[in-house]
Order: structure tokens, then C-alpha cells, then sequence
């Protein structure tokens, strides 16, 4: 399956992989090859690909997955292989969007 991983700086990943697992808001969701087409939201995640060669977990912050025959674009916010570096940037941008709503 074609994974891609999008934020406003540009394209953070690209790839064919065996699958990942990333944290929605309706649970943990494992995406194999041949899954179902699915949107899918999230708010904080840590992206664990499924490959045979390790590569290190993906973190992204607010946006959402879209499943289309078999390729997967993820759009967030913020995308980075630092956890602490992606967790600040969420707090802040989870601020920002709450003080926008009128929510402190």
C-alpha cells in the first residue's frame, strides 16, 4: 500500500509499506493492504509503519487519514520523528484552535 505523510512544510513521507497503526479519534486503527476506505480524524499520534526494515515511529498532530483503494494520504499539522519536539507543537496548536472556539 502507498503510504503518504503531509503537513504544511511539505511532504514528511512517502512510501509503499505493509501496513501502519495510528491513534484516531475512534480508537487505534491497524491499516493493512486491501482495507476498507475509510476518513478517519485524529488529534495526537504516534505512526508505527508495519515493514520488515524498522523504521522509527512517525508523530503527527491534528488532521485526518484518507483511505482510497489502497493508498493512504495522511494531512496533520505537524509531522516529525521527535516525540517532544511533535508533543509541544501539539499543545500549542491544541491552544491556539481552543482559543479560537472561545474555549480556555
Amino acid at each position: 500500500m502507498k503510504l503518504k505523510i503531509v503537513s504544511p512544510m511539505g511532504q514528511f513521507f512517502e512510501g509503499d509499506v505493509e501496513g501502519f497503526v495510528i491513534d484516531t479519534k475512534e480508537g487505534q486503527q491497524t491499516v493493512l493492504e486491501e482495507h476498507i476506505d475509510c476518513l478517519s480524524f485524529f488529534d495526537y499520534s504516534e505512526i508505527t509503519i508495519l515493514d520488515s526494515a524498522a523504521t522509527e515511529p512517525i508523530f503527527v498532530a491534528l488532521g485526518y487519514l484518507h483511505l482510497v483503494q489502497n493508498e493512504a494520504n495522511i494531512m496533520a499539522q505537524f509531522a516529525s520523528t521527535d516525540a517532544n519536539q511533535a508533543e509541544r507543537i501539539f499543545e500549542r496548536l491544541s491552544k491556539r484552535k481552543q482559543g479560537e472556539r472561545g474555549i480556555i
